[in-house]
């Protein structure tokens, strides 16, 4: 099976809370991932920016990560070496550790957070730069996951855009509807709120997303398992990802209706909360 890597704050293709940017308390958001392969010898994680003109490019190097390990937890501390966990490098800002998002106001930037699974520890020392660390991984890397995110920053003196922010991420598990049913409240409230006042763009691409749905939908079977509902198709986690990815659209061109973002928020979390628990028993 392929080597994943997830986060209970992140969707894939999600929006980076505050949280863990220049905009809150700039601390590493936690990871966790599925079985490497059988002779994996220790984890390395990089975290850099797609676009240039997002700043700082290097965001967070830690290596020397053990292979009994499936994950990191939230707050990984600025130093060298962390017991436990790993050893970090030296990021974009010139400072060891985890530094999140902090790009220039205006656009969307995009954020990959990429897992190494390597045949061997990597003997390098603390403050390693990113050039050095994959150098040292080359011909070592048995398999590797991404986890991509987005952050936007409004001009200076305006509250930062992430999606979600106060959303409830992880959910009391008696509230969740059944899956089918967040599927179903999802477009619902999709349909409902799509309309021909929505600029453009964002309604182009909602109905390229309906479009998906409606490609991916007829291949999907869910079957019900002892905990919670499994899918039958690899495709399903599509579905999931094009009802996600829908409803972050309206969050943002619902930002100044509160209610509407309160119903947007919480059905996305429903969704989420889904994800993780099907993709990572």
């Amino acid at each position: 099976m392929a080597l994943k890597l997830r986060s209970h704050v992140l969707a894939p293709g999600g929006w980076i809370p505050a949280k863990y940017t220049c905009d809150g308390p700039d601390v590493s958001p936690p990871l966790r991932w599925t079985d490497p392969p059988s002779n994996t010898k220790s984890f390395a994680v990089i975290v850099d920016a797609q676009e240039v003109s997002a700043g700082a490019r290097v965001h967070w190097l830690i290596y020397g990560v053990a292979d009994s390990l499936r994950g990191l937890p939230e707050g990984v501390p600025p130093l060298d070496t962390v017991e436990n966990i790993g050893i970090q490098g030296t990021n974009g800002f010139g400072n060891v550790g985890y530094g999140g998002p902090c790009p220039p106001p205006g656009r969307n930037y995009h954020y990959v957070f990429t897992l190494y699974a390597l045949d061997a520890q990597m003997v390098l020392p603390p403050r390693t730069v990113k050039v050095d660390l994959v150098r040292s991984m080359q011909g070592h890397v048995l398999a590797q996951a991404q986890l991509v995110g987005r952050y936007s920053r409004k001009q200076p003196g305006a509250s930062p855009q992430g999606v979600a922010e106060n959303a409830p991420v992880l959910m009391d598990e008696s509230v969740i509807p059944s899956l089918p049913t967040a599927l179903n409240n999802a477009m619902y409230l999709i349909g409902e709120l799509t309309t021909d006042a929505m600029s453009t763009g964002v309604l182009a691409e909602i109905n390229l997303k309906f479009a998906r749905i409606e490609d991916i939908i007829s291949e999907v079977r869910f079957n019900r398992q002892q905990e919670g509902w499994g899918f039958g198709n690899p495709r399903s986690l599509q579905l999931v990802d094009e009802h996600i990815a829908m409803l972050d659209l309206l969050i943002l061109e619902s930002r100044a209706r509160p209610c509407t973002l309160q119903r947007l928020e919480a059905t996305r979390a429903a969704l989420v909360s889904h994800r993780q628990r099907i993709e990572l028993p």
